[in-house]
């Protein structure tokens, strides 16, 4: 961002006593653009034991696997957003089980709220922004080939809730991985 969206004005990096960080601050009129994560909603569909991943039809992370997920917009719920994400991505229906956790990765640049879910009925296709879809059992995940930190956490958890005491040594290695690249 180079100019406020108040007045027009130009933005610079200035330090915010207040607030003890350097900001994004109007040399006009001194508005403080704030840089903040944007809001994630995800799903982790389940068909007979397996889990539901979309390879990546975008950037970033193209060609990769991961769980359908987007952007919440404004004037949904993030559990709308979950479901709207899915149908969109796996051509699926869902309805929502329960929360599996909250993500984040240092430095990242979203917030991602995933969910478990079950598909009631249909089988699962790519959308506009998939290249494929693909169902995993647990130790089928293909942890080498998973597009983003939070997607090694999300799947890492699945796998612990569906098989408890399961061998996570791939997934460890995955996340250490992961965590050394740039995303977002």
């Amino acid at each position: 961002m180079n100019y406020c969206v108040e007045c027009g004005g130009r933005l610079a990096e200035q330090w915010v006593p207040a607030e003890e960080r350097t900001r994004l601050v109007c040399q006009h009129c001194g508005y403080i653009q704030y840089l903040n994560p944007k809001v994630v909603a995800a799903t982790l569909p389940v068909i007979d034991g397996k889990v539901v991943l979309i390879r990546r039809g975008i950037e970033p992370r193209l060609g990769t696997w991961s769980y359908p997920a987007g952007y919440v917009e404004l004037g949904e719920t993030v559990e709308e957003a979950a479901r709207r994400e899915t149908s969109e991505e796996a051509c699926l229906q869902v309805s929502l089980v329960r929360l599996l956790d909250v993500y984040t990765s240092p430095g990242g640049r979203v917030v991602v709220i995933a969910y478990l879910a079950q598909c009631p009925d249909g089988q699962p296709r790519p959308g506009s922004e998939a290249l494929e879809v693909g169902l995993f059992a647990p130790e089928e995940v293909p942890w080498e080939e998973l597009a983003f930190p939070t997607t090694v956490a999300a799947l890492r958890d699945w796998v612990l809730s569906a098989r408890p005491g399961a061998d996570l040594a791939r997934a460890e290695e995955a996340a250490a991985r992961s965590q050394r690249l740039i995303f977002h």
